[in-house]
């Protein structure tokens, strides 16, 4: 069973669940921005992560601009973020928004990532202090359940990855290669 985890890792997060799946599968893992396609399409599972920034999965354009040349194989997307990883509505709006279309089908994993206020970029900083202000004046009983942590956590660290979170995906690749 041959596979590559692609992986898009802005603050650490996606990375370290992509290490972890790595050591379950022995996938290589590549961040996306140096992936070649042709490379990629030589293997039979193709995993794709990375976190979530406004309701995008960083690294999926990479999925979009190349899916014509991967079709066929097993592909998989995970993406990590600081919302709780129970929340329906939220793990709707991403998949429509990231895997809508002729990606409609690939199944699609989300996990509890990091939080850092001190190790955002400038413009990630402004945007989330921006973001914790409008909720902040929101009615509580308003507030999304994929926005209270936000609020909770405000300028504190959390870290919230666990590896218990890759099963049901390393269960599904094992499954395809059987």
């Amino acid at each position: 069973m041959s596979g590559i985890i692609l992986c898009r890792s802005k603050y650490g997060a996606s990375a370290k669940y992509a290490e972890w799946l790595s050591q379950e599968t022995g996938f290589k893992v590549i961040d996306t921005k140096k992936a070649d396609v042709n490379e990629v399409a030589k293997y039979d599972n193709i995993v794709l992560g990375g976190g979530v920034y406004a309701a995008s999965v960083s690294g999926i354009s990479f999925l979009r601009k190349n899916y014509g040349a991967l079709k066929g194989r097993n592909i998989y997307v995970f993406c990590c973020g600081v919302a709780p990883d129970n929340d329906e509505e939220m793990l709707g709006i991403l998949k429509e928004r990231n895997l809508s279309g002729e990606l409609a089908d690939i199944p699609f994993f989300y996990y509890r990532g990091v939080w850092d206020l001190d190790s955002l970029n400038f413009a990630d900083k402004a945007l989330c202090k921006l973001l914790m202000k409008s909720l902040e004046k929101k009615d509580p009983a308003e507030v999304k359940q994929w926005d209270r942590p936000l609020l909770e956590v405000k300028d504190k660290k959390g870290d919230w990855t666990d590896k218990k979170y890759l099963t049901s995906l390393i269960e599904l690749i094992r499954s395809k290669g059987e």
